[in-house]
């Protein structure tokens, strides 16, 4: 049955997964960066470092991952319909969908992605909306030049996003620390990444790439104080399997927590 009215929504509620958050995120690089709570400890615990490019093993993830919040699927489909956070600093907590992640790139190289980077299942608008991310693994000394991702886009065209990060991640990345891969102009999603990486010098850094889909978020201008959407401000469809998870647009740099509830109902 679908939501038709406010009525189904209510009736939902009183049923809803009430899945609770506290998460402890790692230092941002400071004001303006974001920050993964991927590796964070705290609930849901933290999880690993990405499978390394080529190795061999599982890239896509799921509700079943380590570190996902681990909501059960619904009987009919599932819905974020309410959501709470309380967070130590000022900024913006994102709720996304981990959809595949890789990691192991180190060094000034070109690096092959020998499995390529196919959206789950649960992805049923070609990529329209998905994001792919640079995320840091281990903390770099001085990274210098350009990197290339190749992709395709929602029309299944390779694309080739060209980027200096330094620009938004600064010369000495943190761990945790996140980059948004701009789209080509006119491109609306990843629908997947295409074999090769290519990055100039970026010393120590130990970084991924990692697709995900934002489905929520939720600004908090207050250290210390906490705030509640309804349906009516965050109602978003939360696919089967989905793997949720929180990062974070930071508005300094000591460690953070974050905590709060996500209200998922089944209708």
């Amino acid at each position: 049955m679908a939501i038709t009215s406010v009525s189904d929504i209510a009736a939902a509620m009183s049923a809803a997964q009430r899945m609770r958050f506290v998460k402890n995120f790692t230092a941002p690089k400071g004001a303006g960066y974001f920050q993964s709570g991927w590796l964070g400890t705290g609930f849901p615990g933290p999880g690993a470092a990405a499978v390394t490019f080529g190795g061999g093993g599982v890239h896509q993830c799921t509700s079943v991952t380590a570190g996902a919040l681990g909501q059960a699927n619904g009987a009919v489909k599932n819905w974020l319909a309410r959501l709470q956070a309380s967070i130590s600093q000022p900024g913006v907590l994102y709720v996304a969908d981990r959809l595949w992640a890789c990691s192991g790139m180190l060094g000034s190289t070109t690096n092959t992605v020998v499995t390529a980077g196919n959206l789950p299942a649960r992805i049923t608008d070609n990529g329209a909306g998905c994001e792919a991310w640079l995320e840091v693994y281990a903390a770099g000394t001085v990274i210098t030049g350009n990197i290339d991702v190749n992709y395709k886009n929602v029309a299944d065209a390779a694309k080739t996003s060209t980027t200096n990060p330094t620009t938004f991640m600064s010369t000495t990345p943190v761990i945790g620390q996140m980059y948004p891969i701009p789209l080509v102009s006119g491109d609306t999603g990843v629908r997947s990444l295409v074999n090769t990486v290519t990055y100039a010098a970026w010393g120590t850094a130990t970084f991924g790439i990692t697709i995900l889909k934002n489905l929520a978020q939720i600004e908090i201008p207050v250290a210390n104080t906490g705030l509640t959407l309804d349906w009516s401000r965050v109602l978003v469809e939360v696919p089967a399997d989905a793997c949720l998870f929180f990062y974070f647009l930071a508005n300094g740099a000591t460690p953070l927590y974050a905590l709060g509830t996500a209200w998922i109902i089944d209708k």
